[in-house]
């Protein structure tokens, strides 16, 4: 099975952003491969997620999406005062839009294929806050920073239980909570994938990194540290694909190959569309162990 993979399109971001994927996709359809999925962050505008989405849509294989944060962003204050968030959108508006142009929304509808079980999450971080000095990283990884000053304002999972006490909006859940929802949802599909004698192995995909082997330098680890267990508890866990920083990764820990392919910023890249694809798409081969055997052997 080949699974091509890639996230963090930030079409929003810059031009080149946005003229990319066509390209993105043109080279898909090249490739041909089994199953394609997009870990997140593709732009906090839906109309923006629609017009990604919809440029794959001559891919044959299936396709599938989990939102990052900045997919999830509420970027109004009056609607966020009205009652409209982050919860809205990773459950209703973000899984319609996939539906509607061929991926499957992985967070909502686990999928199993050939013998292999897709999970998925957003996989929401529980630290309080940036946690580092900007004047002391390199000046390509300031955005790790950005990011989580604007979550602050952006990302705004709703707790349902301080308005029915009727308190103002928007009254916010903290990251730890919404973490160790979504790490909880995520640990319930990989095990019911590990208690069907039928799925051999499964693929996790994230958009926040799972493990520490997958940070940057000076910057506090990104994700939840629950969330590395969680993949080690279960020994059907082959894969981790994830997203958020802006480097290629791709390493095993323990025995979970953990890989991560994203676009990143381009606004400055003046490279060839063409050269930008091959550090921004990736394909990893699952060899099925029917692959070893001669034909007719058990």
């Amino acid at each position: 099975m080949r699974i091509a993979y890639t996230s963090d399109l930030h079409v929003d971001i810059s031009q080149r952003n946005w003229e990319l994927v066509p390209y993105l996709a043109k080279v898909l359809k090249i490739i041909d491969p089994d199953v394609f999925v997009i870990a997140g962050d593709v732009s906090p505008e839906l109309g923006d997620l629609e017009y990604v989405l919809d440029c794959f849509s001559g891919l044959q294989c299936p396709r599938l999406f989990i939102p990052g944060n900045q997919d999830i962003w509420v970027l109004s204050e009056e609607m966020q005062e009205k009652g409209h968030d982050s919860y809205e959108k990773y459950y209703f508006y973000l899984p319609d839009a996939c539906r509607r142009n061929g991926f499957t929304p992985l967070w909502m509808e686990p999928m199993v294929l050939g013998g292999v079980g897709f999970v998925g999450s957003i996989a929401w971080y529980d630290h309080a806050g940036p946690g580092a000095d900007s004047a002391a990283l390199p000046r390509e990884s300031h955005y790790l920073l950005d990011s989580v000053w604007n979550d602050m304002r952006w990302a705004c999972w709703s707790d349902i239980s301080m308005m029915m006490e009727g308190r103002l909006w928007p009254a916010r859940r903290p990251d730890a909570e919404v973490a160790r929802e979504f790490n909880l949802r995520l640990d319930q599909d990989i095990e019911a994938f590990c208690r069907d004698p039928l799925i051999s192995e499964v693929v996790v995909v994230t958009h926040y990194p799972p493990f520490e082997a997958l940070s940057v330098a000076g910057v506090p680890f990104p994700g939840s540290r629950d969330l590395a267990g969680i993949l080690f508890s279960h020994e059907r866990v082959t894969v981790s694909i994830s997203g958020h920083i802006h480097d290629k990764k791709d390493l095993v820990v323990r025995n979970v190959r953990a890989v991560r392919c994203p676009v990143g910023y381009l606004k400055w890249d003046q490279r060839k569309y063409q050269d930008v694809v091959k550090d921004c798409l990736e394909v990893i081969h699952l060899i099925d162990r029917e692959d070893f055997l001669p034909k007719g052997q058990p």
